[in-house]
């Protein structure tokens, strides 16, 4: 088997996480109290805030509920979320980054897009969760706490593919896959036209980070926006991964914030963060961390 070994990122995220319950690292204060807080944020459908690190989602249908992102994985999600549904739960992760897919292990399915199934693998490992559990579960406790034993005796998710155009059905209600590659190669959206919803992981924060290792050139990444842009009528509210909800017209921001990095318009600051250094782009409510060297797909 290939052995995938960590890189810049990949370890100054371990260290981030692994200290994730001792304050600030990541540049967050933990508030007290337990890990979970759910709060619904339209119809049938809750925001699981992972102790101020992401934001998962919880859509209910009528025979099954859709859990969106797993979060880093410190928090007893599994049993978190029966609390807030009875029906029967599936799992899927927008991309692969540790933040959003940490807590596949409490899960016997997850589908993703097979183009983040290596880095879903590599950080759902036992070492990397243990490691990263041994000291965060070492400082203050807080309720709803996963422990080092039920990592120890967790098995890896199975994983399903996802592609664009597949459908969750909940009974009642769908949600369409779209495939909107640059934050990784397998980041996807869930649009729930019916009701007017988009979930789009890290696709749209209102800071994006387009300057990790994993990320597509950015000029893949504007083909993702302005494919979300071109079904606009099909949604009202932006659920993204992190932050709270955006409406529908921040994708035209991020249209714009793009180009003007592509075409040279854009007043470039610099832009530092623990997973590395960057160059930054604001444009409107919109802000775009990128990475100079890797703008365009056909120098690549």
């Amino acid at each position: 088997m290939k052995k995938h070994h960590l890189g810049r990122f990949e370890v100054l995220f371990m260290i981030c996480l692994t200290f994730a319950l001792a304050g600030p690292v990541c540049g967050q204060d933990k508030a007290p109290g337990p890990w979970f807080k759910a709060t619904q944020v339209a119809d049938s459908v809750w925001v699981i805030d992972d102790h101020g690190n992401d934001n998962m989602y919880l859509v209910e249908g009528k025979t099954k509920a859709l859990l969106i992102d797993t979060g880093i994985g410190m928090g007893a999600l599994a049993k978190f979320v029966q609390t807030l549904t009875t029906l029967p739960v599936i799992v899927v992760n927008t991309h692969g980054h540790p933040d959003h897919a940490g807590g596949n292990y409490q899960f016997k399915t997850v589908a993703a897009h097979a183009a983040d199934f290596e880095m879903i693998k590599m950080f759902g490992g036992k070492d990397y969760l243990k490691n990263s559990a041994q000291r965060a579960l070492a400082g203050p406790s807080i309720p709803g706490t996963v422990t080092l034993a039920d990592i120890e005796a967790s098995q890896p998710s199975e994983l399903k593919a996802i592609k664009q155009g597949d459908v969750f059905d909940l009974g009642g209600r769908k949600l369409e896959v779209v495939e909107v590659p640059g934050h990784t190669k397998g980041s996807i959206c869930l649009l729930d036209a019916a009701n007017k919803l988009v979930f789009t992981g890290d696709n749209d924060n209102s800071l994006v980070w387009l300057f990790l290792k994993d990320c597509t050139p950015l000029d893949v990444y504007l083909q993702s926006l302005q494919k979300l842009q071109a079904r606009n009528a099909e949604y009202d509210k932006i659920l993204p991964g992190h932050g709270t909800p955006l409406p529908k017209e921040f994708v035209a921001d991020q249209i714009g914030c793009v180009r003007g990095i592509l075409d040279g318009s854009c007043t470039v600051e610099p832009y530092k963060s623990f997973a590395g250094n960057a160059s930054l782009c604001k444009y409107k409510s919109a802000a775009v961390a990128f990475d100079p060297a890797n703008l365009r797909s056909e120098k690549k």
